[in-house]
């Protein structure tokens, strides 16, 4: 019997430790962190988040504080919120620590760019939320959704070379190599990273362009925006040189989806897959 109460108990002080953890204000940093806070279904309790943080759509209506790696504390401590759950590349430390020291609860999301780091990243922010139990049933449909991809991406010869891009400003393109989270889309893929000879980012030439000799380049939506547009940036020599340029194999894809590892990995990599395998079905709709 008195084991029985004690459950009881632990069972109520549990609910009152949940209802406490409803009550808190949010601020999300990071586009990968608020995403998985909205796919628990918790996305009521945010008070504000970072400009990465642009899907899903009822982002826009909350108070922005800034960029994930260029924070002020000033614009986060006016929202007072209870709690803050950050992306792993949020800063600057000087800012974390001066919102640690006004008292506020900082949790540091792991980063880890693979499809088991976003478990881990679901595991820490419902953790953070107070609502474990949620994130056994957002991994699931995630783990369903990855198997659909990746068994239809089992035959798939994963000799296709294909290159990333992002925007160095409005005058050139640098390429993803090893070490990126594009690098490991790209594998997730089934496809070969051309620029995994060099570790991080590096300037796209015609000379490089040329060695590098990608069958598709993948090219981040707001980068094209910087490059003047699709068809200024297919004319650019490095990227009409190509292959990929000759060949008018330019994938445009949002860069958060693609480079997120959040709760719609399974769609970035079969989203991904079709522009770079055609003839491969990939139908991961009946999965979810």
């Amino acid at each position: 019997m008195r084991s029985l109460l004690v459950a009881a108990f632990a069972a109520a002080l549990s609910l009152v430790g949940a209802a406490a953890a409803q009550a808190e204000r949010v601020v999300s940093i990071g586009g990968d962190v608020t995403e998985i806070v909205y796919a628990l279904g918790e996305g009521k309790r945010l008070v504000g988040v970072d400009q990465t943080s642009m899907y899903p759509a009822e982002t826009k209506a909350l108070p922005q504080v800034g960029y994930l790696r260029n924070l002020a504390a000033e614009g986060i401590l006016s929202l007072k919120p209870e709690l803050i759950i950050a992306g792993a590349h949020a800063g600057p430390p000087a800012v974390l620590e001066q919102l640690r020291d006004a008292k506020i609860k900082i949790v540091l999301v792991p980063g880890e760019e693979s499809v088991a780091g976003v478990y881990a990243k679901i595991d820490a922010v419902a953790a953070a939320l107070g609502v474990p139990q949620k994130a056994a049933t957002l991994k699931a449909s995630i783990q369903k959704r990855m198997a659909a991809v990746e068994a239809a991406l089992k035959p798939v010869d994963s000799k296709a070379k294909a290159m990333f891009l992002l925007a160095q400003g409005p005058g050139g393109a640098i390429a993803a190599g090893k070490g990126t989270a594009a690098d490991s889309m790209i594998k997730l893929a089934h496809a070969t990273n051309v620029a995994a000879g060099f570790d991080g980012y590096k300037p796209l030439t015609p000379e490089s362009a040329v060695a590098l000799a990608p069958d598709v380049i993948i090219v981040a939506e707001h980068a094209v925006a910087m490059l003047g547009g699709l068809d200024k940036l297919t004319q650019r020599p490095e990227i009409a040189i190509t292959p990929a340029g000759k060949n008018n194999r330019i994938v445009v894809m949002d860069a958060l989806l693609l480079l997120g590892f959040g709760p719609r990995t399974p769609d970035a990599i079969a989203t991904l897959a079709r522009t770079i395998h055609p003839a491969v079905r990939i139908d991961i709709a009946e999965a979810k």
